[in-house]
C-alpha cells in the first residue's frame, strides 16, 4: 500500500449538515499564514464557496492543505498530506492527524469560524487510486498499516469501517470512530504531538 496523498476530514459538531458561512474562514487563514499558525509552508487562500458540496474555502500549502471542505453535504475540516516522500502510510497519517488537530485546535480558538469539530469521528482518505484502489485487498491492507496510529488517536476501543466500498471509482475510504475521544490537544499528545 503506497499513496503519495493522505486525507484526514473532522466533522463540525452538531450538526454537520447545517449550512455554514464561510467568508470569515477567508479572512482567519490569511492570518494563519501569515502569522505562520499552522503545520507546513502556507501559500494561499482559494474560495470555493460557490461550488454546492463543494471544497468551501481551502489554505494551500506547498506539503499540505487545510480546507472547510463541504464534500458530500457534511461540513469539516479536511487536511490533505501531498508529500511525504517515502514514509510509511502510518507515519504520514500520523502527520497528517497532527496536522489536522493542530488546525482544529487554531480555527477554534480563533474563534471567528463560529464552528466546533467532533473528534470522535475522523474519515481517513488514501488518493492515490492507482496505487491504492478501493478494493477489498487494499482496504484490509490499509487497516493493518493504519490501525496502530488510529490505536494511538483514541486510546480506548474503535471501530473502523469502509466507507463507498460499492464504488471503486472512489478513492479508498476509512472512517474510524469512538465514543468518547477527548479534546483536539488530548488526541494531538496522544500521536506524540
Amino acid at each position: 500500500m503506497k499513496s503519495q496523498r493522505i486525507s484526514a476530514k473532522f466533522l463540525v459538531t452538531p450538526d454537520p449538515t447545517a449550512p455554514i458561512e464561510l467568508t470569515p474562514f477567508i479572512g482567519m487563514f490569511h492570518r494563519f499564514i501569515q502569522e505562520k499558525t499552522l503545520d507546513g509552508l502556507l501559500l494561499d487562500v482559494a474560495d470555493y464557496a460557490h461550488v454546492p458540496n463543494g471544497p468551501g474555502v481551502l489554505l494551500v500549502g506547498h506539503d499540505v492543505d487545510y480546507g472547510i471542505d463541504l464534500a458530500e453535504g457534511h461540513a469539516g475540516l479536511l487536511t490533505v498530506r501531498k508529500r511525504y516522500g517515502d514514509l510509511p502510510a502510518a507515519d504520514a497519517l500520523r502527520m497528517t492527524l497532527r496536522s489536522a488537530l493542530g488546525a482544529i485546535e487554531a480555527i477554534e480558538g480563533d474563534g471567528s469560524g463560529g464552528v466546533q469539530f467532533a473528534t470522535r469521528a475522523v474519515t481517513i482518505q488514501l488518493l492515490d487510486r492507482l496505487t491504492c484502489p478501493n478494493d477489498d485487498a487494499h482496504y484490509e491492507a490499509a487497516v493493518a498499516a493504519l490501525g496502530p496510529v488510529l490505536s494511538d488517536l483514541y486510546a480506548q476501543k474503535h471501530e473502523v469501517v469502509r466507507a463507498h466500498a460499492d464504488d471503486p471509482r472512489k478513492p479508498l475510504t476509512l472512517v474510524a470512530s469512538a465514543p468518547d475521544a477527548g479534546e483536539a490537544a488530548l488526541l494531538a499528545k496522544r500521536l506524540g504531538g
